[in-house]
């Protein structure tokens, strides 16, 4: 028997997911981002529909918004029903045939059953939620959610705050899309459907690029020794940690060692994804990793280390326009990453994204960046994106490593959202 939502507790990012589904339902409306995160007033996708697997399983739920009468259809499709229509037309893979386009054969094997909740039900029950999230003490991990919020949930099929995958979601949307909606665009009238990322402000910020174990950048590190090296490696600090920035990255300036880029580790996969995002993007990747972490850049933000490096321009672009290019090399590496891009997995350079990503403000505002506004959300990614330090030994980096003669040092890294 499945577990009922009264009964879980999930984080306030998981939790986050419901509070947009239900705000979404009652609203009927997402309002888009300028690159600054405020409301465009002007610009904004009408929510026709959100999908989600039912509970048990056994088909999809669709929420239809009727804001003609103020209505929530949820509608039901049982997978049984599915399939039998599916094989009929032959589309089971052992057959072509057309599919029968009887109005009578569709309303026996749909057999759709429905309900109807008000939207105005909907943003009510999405406010307390927010309000139980937002009050909700910073350090908590996990929590429950209000009875009112789980009666609601479980009265409209929802025994999840994380939408469970509906069909070909993955594959569709890039396995990005915490959220399947089906918009219709307020500046034309365009209708698609459009898988988004959630995240909220409130809740820890999101990872946008993961490290790897198997994945780091190797310098090499000039004028060291097998004793330097062992000296470096015994590094601690007073709590027994590796202790970066207090006690390692110090160290290669007061004992004259010199560090430049070798390579990748990873060649296979991390070195020929970034040739897919731009020539030359692994080079800058690891100078601004370089920046930050080995020589000690004062500001962790994306913007503010790429600044750093297109003032020293390892690349040798023309200087007029170097920082211009360095800028624009940052976005297209963050949305790469956000559109499915990682340190490991071969990736093919396409951007997996029919939708885009929606952000719950600290006021509890929605709003989205969708593919119609690509340059905003991607100054977005680049003005509120930073590099992040991650743990030593998890991810197998910091330690001078000796080979053919060769001093190199790996480094890991992720880049995480400011808020």
């Amino acid at each position: 028997m499945a577990k009922r939502i009264h009964d879980q507790e999930y984080n306030k990012g998981e939790w986050a997911e419901l509070y947009v589904f239900l705000r979404l339902l009652g609203t009927g409306v997402l309002h888009a981002a300028d690159s600054g995160l405020n409301r465009k007033a002007d610009s904004f996708l009408d929510v026709a529909k959100i999908a989600r697997r039912a509970p048990d399983g056994d088909g999809a739920l669709e929420y239809i918004v009727h804001p003609d009468s103020r209505t929530v259809e949820v509608r039901r499709e049982s997978a049984v029903a599915a399939d039998a229509r599916r094989e009929r037309a032959g589309l089971d893979g052992t057959g072509s045939q057309d599919a029968c386009s009887c109005s009578d054969c569709d309303r026996e094997e749909r057999t759709p059953s429905s309900a109807f909740v008000s939207m105005e039900a909907c943003e009510h029950v999405a406010r307390v939620l927010f309000a139980h999230l937002a009050s909700h003490e910073k350090g908590a991990k996990t929590m429950h959610a209000p009875a009112e919020v789980c009666d609601f949930a479980e009265g409209i099929g929802v025994a999840n705050p994380k939408a469970q995958s509906v069909a070909n979601r993955r594959d569709a949307f890039g396995g990005k899309a915490d959220i399947v909606i089906e918009t219709r665009d307020g500046r034309n009238g365009l209708t698609n459907r459009m898988g988004f990322s959630v995240k909220s402000q409130f809740a820890s910020p999101a990872t946008l690029f993961n490290a790897s174990p198997s994945a780091p950048l190797l310098y090499w590190v000039a004028h060291c020794d097998d004793a330097s090296m062992d000296e470096f490696n015994a590094l601690r600090d007073a709590r027994g940690n590796r202790g970066w920035f207090a006690c390692c990255q110090p160290f290669f300036a007061a004992h004259g060692l010199r560090v430049s880029f070798a390579r990748a580790r990873n060649a296979g996969s991390f070195e020929r994804n970034l040739l897919f995002v731009r020539e030359g993007m692994l080079e800058i990747i690891a100078a601004c990793v370089r920046e930050r972490f080995i020589r000690g850049a004062a500001s962790d933000d994306v913007a503010d280390v790429t600044a750093l490096v297109a003032e020293q321009n390892p690349m040798r672009y023309p200087p007029a326009i170097a920082a211009a290019i360095y800028e624009k090399a940052m976005k297209d590496f963050l949305y790469a990453a956000f559109s499915g891009m990682s340190a490991t997995k071969p990736w093919d350079g396409v951007e997996q994204v029919n939708g885009g990503y929606i952000v719950v403000k600290p006021d509890g505002d929605v709003l989205c960046y969708h593919a119609n506004d690509r340059e905003e959300f991607r100054e977005y990614l680049f003005r509120n994106t930073a590099f992040e330090y991650v743990s030593a030994k998890k991810y197998g980096w910091s330690f001078i490593e000796k080979s053919d003669g060769e001093y190199l040092l790996p480094v890991n890294f992720s880049i995480r959202f400011k808020r």
